[in-house]
This record gives structure tokens, sequence and C-alpha cells, in this order.
């Protein structure tokens, strides 16, 4: 069960990256300017490309932490069932977030068109 759950939200999180990628890719190409610091930098370096790449090594990090977390919870150890639900909602948390970044970047696309 957590190993599945690891997986699913490791593929929302990637997903969520993907979209607030897209988003700021077109903004950007609208005209935005981006507020994140280390984000703005990226794009400014490597374009979307690096930004891209960022997102997704960031993605398959907390993947990798959070599968690892759910295979030790099958030793039955109750320290791991406690890092693993931190971590399961973590990456909730964060998934939902990006998720929200996007649907400002739309609100701001929205804008910029109209």
């Amino acid at each position: 069960m957590e190993v599945r759950q690891a997986f699913l939200w490791s593929g929302l999180l990637l997903g969520s990256q993907a979209t607030d990628t897209l988003t700021t890719a077109i903004d950007r190409a609208r005209g935005a300017v981006e507020m994140m610091p280390i984000s703005s930098r990226l794009l400014e370096v490597g374009g979307v490309a690096l930004f891209w790449t960022f997102k997704v090594m960031v993605a398959a990090a907390a993947a990798a932490a959070l599968v690892a977390a759910a295979h030790k919870v099958r030793e039955d150890d109750r320290l791991s069932r406690i890092v693993f639900r931190v971590s399961l909602v973590a990456v909730q948390a964060v998934t939902i977030g990006v998720a929200g970044v996007s649907i400002s970047n739309l609100a701001l696309l929205t804008s910029i068109s109209g």
C-alpha cells in the first residue's frame, strides 16, 4: 500500500512540476518575469531546458526518498512508519503547492493576454 502511495504521489509531483514549467515558459514568452530567485537564475542561465531538468531532479530525489521510506515500512518498524508518513505529507504539500503555482501562472497568462 505504501509503495503504491509513494509512486502515485511521486507521479503527481512530477505532473505538477511539468505544468509549472509549461505555464512558466508560456508566461515568460508573453513578457512575464520570474520572481523566484533560483528559478529566475536557472531560466537565465539555461533556459526552460535547465529549469525542467532541475525540476525533474527534485521530483526524482523526492520520489527516491519516498519509495525508500515506503519499502522500510515493510519491516514493520514504528519509526519507519512515522518517517514514511511525514515524507508522504511533505510530498503531498509540495505537490499541491506547485499545482497552486501553476494555477497562478495561468491567471497571470490570462491577465497578460487580455
